[in-house]
């Protein structure tokens, strides 16, 4: 099998897989193969090669590892065409991935989720580049694979290592670093076409250039641009008032990336380094990606421009060195983030009139129903069907630095003890514009509220005279996109969340014999909370329901702290076969919920962390003298007071709420066959059963006390995003001396059952709202020619599957129903149509 030096299309991996067998399996599989593994004893070089991984944060083979790791190479990413989080995430079994556009994703690990795009609880799955944290929920970074020397991928809470959202597991995405060693680079360019669609093109490069025998720089940058293929088709708004002739567009959905990073290593002795590290993207999306499955495949009415920007930049310095009796390690690192976006808000804001504004809501009101008896202000629904846009500014910034201590010696005892501190700030401020929202009759009946309240924060224009920005708080964005402006501001919505964590970790591992290990960890975190919330509806006047807060503010200042733990047990058959034992414990912060909806009695102050206990048994095997790994881990998890997001009715009466309990049980298979030296296997597969385990019941709503209360949850219901099998396989055949060079093969083919996309719809039985189970298949060829030139041929979508991942039911479905129009229901995104993609790759310098 052809290799080559410093290249990335030779096989590299950091880290593993964990299974599940028990002692009579592992007999019977070495009966089973034993004439096979007689015949081929003799054929060493065809051995799988190891893989080493730092899940543990310490460099170990794969196969001593004892829970459950998935490793992609970076020759995997290559025979895959993976650049991005979405084609990565389709080779890893235990991990899904929902994604409505580029940018926007919400992950789920072993099949652990109470509801997808959830941003108001902590993310529960943690992402890591290298040594960097670069956790946020719904709004995921998606790391470009661009020079990796590995993703790992880490089913299973992971709390004492990566801390709180890594609850249901971790995705580490591990570098190439600065090499010392000599000159060389890559430049790489694809150019794809997509069925119905516009071209696309990816250029990117790595340069490593050593300045000394101790000092090295790594430069990476890449450019690419994903052209559309999701039509903007014209129509006119529910109520027949305006159309979108002006921005309808065949193909509008296109996407743009721009980034790099570079590194330094310098070698400050024989026992130490330093390794600095900047890294930078910025990404842009024009367009809608949904589809409206009444308008047919890859077609959809929008009367507003969409876009969604998001600009990123990560600094971070890492000291490793040897103290004799311990290896240390200090890694600090500094994140920024900025996103903006728009979107059309027009349905909803047609919608929220015909229904609550001067349409239905008005007419049960005065027809006497009493559901509606205390609905006196509907008038502040009615913005005369006018167009309408969600305009957000986001910024995100974090510090992290994490100190860790690792013994050295060969003695049975080993340990691990370290320290970490962590400042994050996350701030939102989102606003509803609705044009010439001052001749609205919600305009005037806000001035009526704003005069009989004497809020003196109300912008009361031609009604009642003043200077309306006196002690005015409203919060202005530091920064703006595309032209976005703040006014006609319909609703206001501010967030400022700052959260500081300081934590202390440890691990011990002892070999009570030469084949028996136990080891254990903990870790302490203690959390200091401090956020800002503000809600203007319209801009100056706070939600009618608690005028007291004058300003619609409020500011929480908290602190807490918990204590989670680890323990296995691993067992050594021989050098090739292992089994083990591990329970291990993930959490997500608590918090506080708003006061106003708090002041009703319906909705908590303040919600707790919720913890996730993992049982698991697994064993890691190899045969054939390893050129045939089996993997497997079999786990039961334990999810107790876990987070939900509760609506009652009204959109500020919500809230986070410590529910009941739920419970996974599953499988998760590996297996990788060198069958010879051109031919090789690859298979992955996993199952579970995630569902609640209690009926959860709301008391009240809108003042009524119910007789029963109203079920939210009911026992044994599956959780969302959360399907019941997903699996990977894949072939790879090598023709060696084949048109002047080493041509290959490669084919996988990816599986994921149904899901649905939300808890209320679960429960409800609303059958629409399932995702149908899904194949996706890519086949790649390629031709490693020598001075180091590689062609690549990569089709994704082979088969042209129009598969999707979530059915968004919020944004259309009601509001579409109340004007009897058959669209805007009901809105998926499809899998990108067939693509394929030739690649050109030259290397140079090196070896």
């Amino acid at each position: 099998m052809s290799k080559r030096s410093k290249r990335t299309n030779s096989r590299v991996i950091e880290e593993g897989k964990p299974k599940f067998v028990l002692t009579p399996l592992v007999a019977a599989i070495s009966t089973a193969l034993y004439p096979v593994n007689n015949i081929l004893a003799q054929q060493d070089d065809l051995a799988l090669e190891e893989i080493t991984v730092t899940a543990t944060k310490r460099e170990l083979n794969l196969q001593d590892v004892a829970q459950s790791i998935d490793v992609l190479s970076a020759t995997d990413l290559i025979r895959m065409g993976a650049k991005d989080m979405k084609a990565t995430l389709r080779a890893l079994p235990s991990t899904t991935i929902t994604s409505m556009k580029p940018g926007m994703h919400s992950l789920v690990i072993r099949g652990i989720s109470s509801n997808p795009f959830e941003y108001r609880t902590e993310s529960q799955v943690a992402v890591y580049l290298d040594e960097q944290p670069l956790t946020f929920n719904s709004q995921q970074v998606g790391v470009r694979n661009i020079d990796m020397t590995r993703i790992e991928n880490l089913p299973g809470p992971q709390g004492t290592l990566f801390g709180s959202s890594s609850q249901t597991g971790t995705i580490r995405y591990i570098t190439n670093k600065p090499d010392t060693s000599g000159f060389y680079g890559q430049v790489e360019s694809r150019f794809g076409t997509t069925k119905g669609g516009e071209a696309s093109y990816d250029i990117n490069g790595m340069l490593n250039l050593p300045l000394t025998d101790t000092f090295a720089i790594r430069a990476v940058g890449y450019t690419s641009h994903d052209g559309g293929y999701v039509d903007n088709v014209l129509g006119s708004s529910l109520a027949g008032n305006y159309d979108n002739a002006e921005i309808a567009e065949e193909d509008q959905n296109e996407y743009d990336v721009d980034g790099g990073r570079i590194s330094a290593l310098w070698n400050l002795g024989e026992n130490w380094s330093a390794l600095f590290s900047i890294i930078g993207e910025k990404n842009e999306t024009s367009g809608v990606w949904a589809t409206d499955p009444y308008l047919g495949d890859y077609k959809v009415t929008r009367f507003e421009e969409e876009f969604r920007d998001d600009k990123w930049h990560n600094a971070a310095i890492t000291l490793r060195g040897d103290l004799g009796f311990a290896d240390f390690s200090l890694a600090a690192t500094q994140f920024n983030r900025d996103i903006a976006y728009q979107y059309d808000n027009g349905v909803y804001q047609q919608g929220k009139d015909r229904l609550y504004g001067g349409g239905l809501y008005r007419e049960q009101y005065y027809a006497g129903n009493p559901y509606y008896y205390n609905y006196y202000n509907w008038g502040m629904y009615d913005t005369n069907y006018y167009r309408g846009t969600v305009n957000t500014i986001q910024r995100q910034e974090s510090e992290a630095v994490e100190l860790r201590l690792t013994s050295k010696s060969e003695s049975r005892l080993q340990w691990m003890v370290g320290g970490y501190f962590e400042d994050i700030m996350d701030e939102w401020f989102v606003v509803t514009q609705v044009p010439n929202m001052t001749e609205t009759r919600a305009w005037y009946y806000a001035n009526y509220y704003a005069n009989y309240y004497s809020n003196p924060h109300y912008y009361a224009y031609s009604y009642y005279p003043g200077n309306p920005l006196q002690d005015s708080p409203i919060p202005n964005p530091s920064v703006t996109h595309r032209g976005q402006s703040f006014n006609d501001v319909n609703f206001l919505y501010f967030v400022n969340r700052q959260i500081s964590q300081s934590a202390i970790f440890g691990e011990l591992s002892y070999d009570l014999t030469e084949k028996l290990k136990v080891h254990g960890g903990m870790r302490w975190a203690e959390f200091d909370r401090d956020v800002f919330t503000q809600q203007q509806w319209p801009i100056g006047l706070a939600p009618w329901s608690d005028r007291s807060t004058g300003d619609g503010s409020f500011q929480d200042v908290g602190k807490d702290s918990d204590t989670i733990y680890k323990v296995g047990l691993q067992y050594n058959f021989d050098d090739d076969r292992m089994a083990y034992l591990l329970y291990s414990q993930g959490f997500r912060l608590g918090g506080v919920n708003s006061p106003v909806a708090a002041d009703t009695g319906q909705v908590p102050l303040y919600y707790k962390p919720d913890f996730l206990d993992n049982y698991e048994f697994g064993i890691k095997s190899q045969w054939l003298d390893n050129r045939l790994t089996i993997n497997a881990s079999a786990f039961y998890m334990e999810w107790s007071d876990y987070q939900q997001v509760q609506t009652f009715n009204k959109w500020w009466l919500l809230g986070v709420f410590n529910a009941g309990s739920a419970e996974t049980t599953g499988v998760e298979f590996n297996v990788d066959w060198q069958v010879t030296d051109r031919l090789l296997l690859t298979a992955n597969f996993f199952t579970a059963d995630p569902k609640f385990t209690s009926d959860i019941t709301f008391e009240y709503v809108d003042g009524f006390a119910l007789p029963n209360g109203e079920l939210s949850i009911r026992k044994g219901m599956p959780m969302p995003n959360s399907p019941e099998a997903t699996g990977s396989a894949s072939v790879y055949y090598e023709i060696p001396d084949l048109l002047g060079g080493d041509v290959w093969l490669y084919y996988n083919v990816s599986y994921q059952g149904e899901t649905w996309n939300t808890r209320s719809t679960i429960f409800n039985n609303e059958t629409e709202g399932i995702s149908p189970s899904w194949t996706y298949s890519t086949f790649s060829a390629g031709l490693m020619l020598p001075n180091q030139l590689d062609v690549e041929v990569n089709i994704t979508n082979l088969f042209d599957q129009k598969g999707y991942t979530y059915v968004d039911q919020f944004w259309g479905n009601r509001n579409a129903e109340a004007f009897g129009d058959p669209r805007f229901r009901n809105m998926r995104t499809l899998d990108q149509p067939r693509t394929i993609w030739l690649t050109l790759r030259k290397g140079f310098g090196g070896t």
